[in-house]
């Protein structure tokens, strides 16, 4: 039986000025796939495993462009509703080398529970909730909570990134962003956060102190990137820093997230979950490891990404 994993959230353009001067001065840009929650579900499907997204995109070119990739790539997009215009970020690097960034928000947050056909998803398989602007007010972020409370009911796997970004989530929201966040990492099976992070939503300096918090919250499984220093795993009371691989650093971008997708991919091969060991855990996130290492070595986040002959 196939086991699936649903990641829920948004799929945008990235136009990534090139010139590196940045966003006012830049004339140079580049359109790129972006979005945390199809780049996880691009990992998975390329380490071959099974992927749905879940959002909205545009009824325009950009979306066009978008779903067409996903297709490629062998996500699964009945779910997916193409209406409105295409959410876009724009990204500038300056010639220092600090990125800055632009939002325009199309329909992605218009995507309604409706188009979520729950009959599909078992207990069986993984749901994946990405929030870089599924916290942001409109129908997406109603669709979170009963998408969860769905997961809550019928026993689903958990995996919750906040995804936090200060150019989405303003001083004034950050109180709101950090009940959101604590609200999903209550149920979720496996977390992964940035050390950032988890300081913003534990106020805990020290990983360990911070990650406790997390356990304390209701997280059965939390990582923390900690970039080529590697991940911090924790699990029953066991704490681990995994090293990564060495590698020539060339875009981080979607680092993050292919390795969220590699870890995924490996928990739903499991029969039963909720009881994968810790020296399988380790495992596990030696692999992600890599993937996010070796998706480092090149431009754009889904197009750097490795496949599984490729990771071994």
């Amino acid at each position: 039986m196939n086991k699936n994993i649903f990641c829920i959230g948004e799929l945008l353009i990235d136009m990534v000025c090139v010139d590196n001067k940045g966003l006012k001065d830049g004339e140079k840009f580049e359109k790129k796939a972006g979005g945390a929650p199809a780049n996880v579900a691009a990992s998975i499907t390329k380490l071959e495993g099974n992927a749905y997204f879940l959002g909205q995109v545009g009824d325009d070119f950009f979306g066009k462009f978008l779903i067409g990739l996903l297709n490629d790539l062998n996500i699964n997009t009945e779910m997916a509703v193409e209406k409105g215009s295409t959410t876009m970020a724009l990204v500038g690097i300056n010639s220092d080398g600090e990125r800055n960034f632009d939002f325009l928000r199309g329909s992605d947050g218009d995507y309604s529970f409706e188009n979520v056909n729950t009959s599909k998803i078992t207990s069986t398989d993984i749901i994946h909730f990405g929030s870089a602007t599924g916290f942001l007010d409109g129908e997406l972020k109603k669709t979170y909570f009963k998408l969860l409370k769905y997961a809550k009911e019928n026993n689903i796997y958990v995996s919750f990134d906040p995804n936090y970004r200060d150019a989405l989530i303003k001083d004034d929201m950050l109180d709101q962003f950090i009940i959101d966040s604590k609200e999903f990492l209550k149920y979720s099976d496996f977390t992964k956060l940035s050390d950032e992070e988890l300081y913003l939503i534990t106020k805990e300096k020290d990983i360990t102190d911070g990650v406790n918090k997390l356990h304390k919250l209701g997280v059965k499984v939390v990582t923390i990137t900690l970039g080529s220093k590697g991940t911090y795993l924790s699990i029953n009371g066991e704490n681990v820093i995994i090293p990564s691989i060495k590698i020539k650093q060339v875009d981080s971008t979607g680092a993050g997230d292919s390795f969220v997708g590699a870890v995924l991919k490996q928990v739903s091969d499991f029969e039963d979950k909720r009881n994968i060991s810790i020296d399988q855990w380790k495992n596990i996130i030696a692999f992600a490891n890599k993937v996010g290492a070796i998706t480092c070595t090149n431009y754009g986040a889904i197009a750097s990404m490795p496949t599984l002959s490729e990771v071994q």
